[in-house]
């Protein structure tokens, strides 16, 4: 079979064989007629799949350009979505805030050229393109809508001052935005009501509806103008990650939307043909804490190892400068006894550390208060506060004389400035006196890179990689935004800016 012959029917047959590996009950329609509607149960202008930040989004956009919005949901709510479980933190370019920053100078290229290179040149550059274009101009409109208080942070792999945090360290800020504004338009969100269907029209290349609901409660809705696909990523189940993630399988903490179990992406590759890519890459923090099974917090350790403290594994030893960029400290647990790791704090270094932070944020997401988090350095089995580092390593399991001969080497760097381990060049407090605080963490998982294709506006590419007409994509069902690696901040900042983008463009919106 020549390129030339190689038709969309083709492509589908291998596509159909590969989804119906991973999901079984998916598979027997793959074959089907796609069929449209004699009479459909909904007729609207946009249909939105999924009410997280980028689904949101596109609702609010597309309306305040005129259309008829209808938005469905697989969840029970926006507060179960992966907007909702991140630290607050959106990385945007050209912000009002940023520019009234006198560190805020930036722009558009140098921030997609951050995001390329941390993610090893894996990346896309039109989802990147088309994110870092309009990421300031986003964040300005949540602003505008009663955004809750934030600041500029600087943050490791952004080499200028764009990331905007919540001052809650929390996602739920911008839901509670949204939410706001899509009952002040008087929106409904079908909740319950996942996708099950698309009707593809291959003759047009065109979204022409959706089929959503479970059982006899399905509906059928016409989209006149399109759909905007935002149903999340892979991480909403163990099973769902380990599957398309073998590198994190069985690994550490599995976090994400319960929803968020890559269902929808495999029906759009029945249904329309779309090819999916950069599925194997997952954002895996180095951050977390693993308690019943895989779920567990998430320890923002580099606000301890930015006041002195150090980074160790089982054996005692440092294994990489505290100051790497956080998701790229994952691929190194692996090779740790356990594979994990563990933050090492003294009294002076923890006592810093909560001038900058609120333990409940430090340890958090899903947040512990202060008080949880006390209460598990009083049990002693991922969080230890000791008097004495012998006291540490008995009830850790860590090694004693690795340990201390560990201090040594870090006092010694911070003494003669000169870290001839990894080369750190920040230290400037010795690690001496108790008591001593440390904690154990795994990889944790909340972020799937992987998804469909997109051009610069978000419209999603079929087998043949041209753009499939009424067919747009936002948040973490797009592939290629973070390539390799994931930089802190991109996936919030990405899931509102291609929501609000990806809402208008679906109106026909067109660039100045």
């Amino acid at each position: 079979m020549t390129l030339k012959n190689f038709s969309r029917r083709s492509f589908l047959g291998a596509a159909a064989a590969s989804a119906a590996a991973a999901a079984a009950p998916l598979a027997h329609a793959a074959s089907q007629k796609n069929e449209l509607p004699a009479k459909w149960d909904i007729e609207t202008d946009v249909v939105v799949l999924g009410c997280g930040g980028a689904g949101l989004m596109a609702a609010c956009q597309a309306f305040d350009r005129g259309a008829k919005v209808e938005i469905f949901d697989k969840g029970l709510s926006p507060y179960h979505t992966g907007t909702n479980l991140c630290g607050g933190l959106f990385t945007a370019c050209g912000s009002r805030m940023q520019k009234a920053d006198p560190k805020g100078k930036d722009d558009w290229k140098a921030f997609a050229d951050d995001i390329i290179a941390y993610g090893e040149h894996q990346s896309l550059k039109e989802p990147v393109y088309g994110f870092t274009k309009h990421s300031g101009e986003a964040f300005d409109w949540l602003e505008d809508h009663g955004l809750a208080a934030h600041h500029l942070e600087p943050y490791a792999g952004h080499s200028n001052l764009r990331a905007h945090r919540q001052d809650s360290f929390k996602g739920r800020d911008y839901i509670d935005v949204l939410v706001k504004e899509i009952a002040a338009r008087k929106l409904a969100i079908h909740h319950g009501c996942g996708l099950t269907k698309f009707f593809f029209d291959e003759k047009a290349n065109r979204v022409v509806g959706v089929e959503c609901g479970t059982g006899d409660k399905k509906v059928t809705c016409r989209a006149r103008m399109g759909v905007v696909m935002a149903t999340g990523g892979i991480t909403g189940s163990p099973e769902s990650l380990d599957r398309w993630v073998p590198s994190v399988a069985g690994k550490g903490v599995v976090i994400g939307g319960p929803s968020n179990t890559g269902e929808a992406m495999m029906i759009a590759v029945r249904d329309v043909g779309t090819p999916l890519s950069h599925m194997q890459y997952i954002a895996s923090y180095p951050c977390g804490i693993v308690t019943h099974g895989r779920n567990g917090p998430y320890c923002r350790w580099w606000f301890i190892s930015g006041q002195g403290g150090i980074l160790i594994n089982k054996n005692g030893k440092r294994f990489i400068t505290e100051r790497e960029g956080i998701c790229h400290v994952t691929p190194k647990l692996a090779s740790n006894p356990d594979g994990c790791h563990y933050i090492l704090a003294d009294e002076a270094t923890w006592q810093r550390t909560l001038s900058k932070i609120k333990l409940s944020a430090l340890v958090g997401l899903p947040s512990w208060t202060e008080e949880r988090v006390l209460a598990e350095f009083e049990k002693g089995e991922n969080l230890w506060k000791c008097d004495t580092i012998e006291e540490l390593c008995e009830k850790s399991g860590v090694n004693l004389e690795g340990l201390k001969d560990q201090l040594a080497v870090w006092n010694k760097a911070v003494e003669t400035k000169v870290d001839n381990q990894f080369g750190r060049t920040d230290q400037q407090w010795k690690l001496e006196q108790g008591p001593w605080r440390m904690i154990r963490m795994f990889p944790w998982n909340n972020l799937s890179c992987g998804g469909l294709r997109v051009t610069e506006e978000f419209q999603v590419l079929g087998w043949d990689m041209k753009p499939i007409e009424g067919f747009y994509a936002a948040g973490e069902t797009v592939a290629g935004v973070h390539g390799a690696f994931y930089c802190g901040g991109n996936a919030c900042g990405f899931a509102h800016t291609s929501g609000f983008m990806a809402g208008r463009y679906v109106t026909g919106y067109k660039e100045a």
